[in-house]
């Protein structure tokens, strides 16, 4: 472990003593453990933004192309399709 100085407002202690005890755990832990959820949970959403975001593009170039093509129902053929994907791992 590495032993580092940092600065809070009292009320932010409070709160971090008060939570602390709750979970009966020092204050250290807590911050850690704190540090760790936040931490983590960020790299979740960016994470999950960049599948939405390339869901997305996905979906506009499906669209694109189906409309080129004829306008066939591209969305439904490939959702069918991950589906059977899916159904057949299981």
């Amino acid at each position: 472990m590495v032993r580092v100085n940092i600065t809070f407002d009292r009320e932010t202690l409070r709160l971090a003593d008060r939570a602390a005890r709750r979970r009966k755990t020092s204050r250290s832990d807590f911050i850690r453990d704190a540090v760790r959820v936040v931490a983590t949970g960020e790299d979740v959403s960016a994470h999950e933004q960049e599948l939405r975001e390339r869901r997305h593009r996905a979906t506009q170039a499906i669209r694109r192309i189906a409309q080129e093509a004829g306008n066939w129902p591209a969305e439904k053929i490939v959702h069918d399709w991950r589906y059977r994907l899916v159904k057949e791992d299981n």
